[in-house]
């Protein structure tokens, strides 16, 4: 069994550093076509949602809008220039943090006990840099105050409990009732993971509560917490707050409100502890760090690229983390987490390659100017989908039809919503779904970005 077990890490870690150096694509003059096909099409995947103010571009569940797919489905609408959607969706995650005091996991009731990565204030700045709005910014920035207020907040009327041991770093939790947590365990629990129905309810609603905090992340769900995702400083949370902080810093300079010193200060001295806690010098990676135990945690996770895309890494650290990039690259892109040994299935896990995380490398790569690197990233998954695209693999699914089980055909010409470190489409848990938001939005990043540093003029 231990034999089988270093055949499962040694050998994808050998296929990947295969395809770490030179990365030659197969499916490039097809690249502008799916570009196209994207661009005059994504008006067939705009809804409305009544509730909120703005017609928003998103191809996912019917009338749900998602918390940070709505950041990587902006940066394609912001590759194709359609500005007015990608404001659409920042203005209905501002409307849920005015109305709710954070921004929800989804537009939808089962939702609403939870957020998911704070990536508001990132595209918040993202979209101001294109319209130069001060009105707008002005209006958002009161909003945003708001939220990093929900992520930060230790007093007793906090909406949810998010600080740690570490004073200065956060975790991801949620703020879900009893029997919130006692429907999530059973049903979703049980039948997910195959808990036994007959745990008293002390042990339901503890487990339920480590994994609701995992939903959180918007990794539902992941190997990266040992299950216990409240005993993590989260590495990517934190970078993202960093993020937040050095924002609202810009926005009080911009509308010359202040020297943004406060924001700063805070950011500053966020770095540092990430730096403390979570960088690992003799593995080169940023890990989520266990507080409880005082320990690093024991997965490598692509998230560990969230602190390069923060500028926290220093040239040094973020050399080191490029070097080491084959714990999660493969030959069709980057999966979420390192191979390990587990007792499930994962969405998020060495077996995924999710389309937004591509775009999170291709970022944090480029800000410390690996671009080769980030190029490679960018061609791998623009060949994964264009493979797809061409010949769907699998080339079929099973759904169930009025009680039947039904062999339905795939049709070509489609995006899906997440691929399989073997480059085909994953069926892991549900059927993929065709034309998903971040990873359409992933696809013009990405083809956007290998346009223009082909031409050594890259705008990014």
């Amino acid at each position: 069994m231990k034999k089988l077990f270093l055949l499962l890490v040694l050998f994808p870690l050998f296929i990947a550093c295969q395809h770490t150096v030179n990365y030659q694509p197969r499916y490039e003059k097809i690249w502008s076509e799916i570009n196209d096909s994207i661009n005059h099409n994504w008006q067939n995947h705009v809804s409305k949602i009544n509730s909120l103010p703005d017609t928003f571009a998103y191809a996912t569940s019917p009338y749900i809008q998602f918390y940070w797919d709505t950041y990587f489905t902006q940066k394609g609408l912001l590759a194709l220039n359609k500005i007015s959607w990608a404001i659409g969706g920042a203005n209905n995650l501002l409307h849920f943090v005015d109305s709710l005091g954070f921004v929800p996991n989804a537009t939808a009731a089962w939702g609403e006990n939870r957020s998911q990565p704070p990536y508001l204030s990132i595209m918040v700045w993202d979209l101001y840099q294109k319209t130069k709005d001060k009105p707008w910014l002005s209006k958002a920035y009161s909003t945003l105050v708001k939220e990093y207020h929900f992520w930060t907040d230790t007093s007793i009327n906090a909406i949810e409990k998010n600080q740690t041991s570490i004073p200065g770093l956060q975790r991801y939790f949620h703020h879900a009732s009893n029997q919130e947590l006692k429907t999530m365990f059973n049903p979703e629990l049980v039948n997910r993971f195959g808990f036994s129905k007959d745990l008293d309810t002390v042990e339901q609603i503890r487990i339920a509560s480590n994994f609701a905090s995992e939903a959180e992340t918007g990794m539902d769900f992941t190997t990266r917490f040992e299950n216990r995702c409240p005993d993590f400083v989260a590495v990517d949370l934190n970078s993202n707050l960093y993020c937040f902080e050095n924002i609202l810093a810009k926005i009080e300079i911009e509308l010359n409100m202040s020297d943004g010193a406060y924001w700063l200060q805070k950011a500053a001295a966020r770095k540092i502890l990430i730096n403390k806690y979570c960088w690992v010098e003799e593995k080169g990676w940023y890990y989520d760090y266990d507080f409880v135990n005082k320990r690093p945690g024991k997965i490598a996770a692509v998230t560990g690229l969230s602190a390069l895309f923060a500028g926290i890494a220093s040239p040094e650290q973020a050399k080191k983390v490029a070097e080491h990039l084959s714990v999660i690259e493969t030959e069709f892109g980057i999966t979420t987490c390192e191979v390990s040994e587990q007792k499930y299935n994962y969405q998020w896990d060495h077996y995924s390659i999710w389309p937004p995380m591509q775009s999170l490398v291709i970022m944090a790569l480029d800000n410390y100017g690996l671009k080769k690197d980030a190029q490679r990233i960018a061609m791998k998954y623009l060949d994964l989908v264009a493979a797809n695209y061409l010949k769907p693999v699998p080339s079929y699914f099973i759904k169930i039809n009025n009680g039947d089980t039904v062999t339905a055909i795939r049709p070509k010409g489609m995006i899906y919503e997440k691929y399989t470190r073997d480059g085909k489409i994953n069926d892991r848990e549900y059927k993929a779904n065709m034309m998903f938001g971040w990873s359409t939005g992933t696809f013009a990043f990405a083809y956007d970005y290998v346009l223009h540093n082909k031409t050594g003029h890259s705008h990014y």
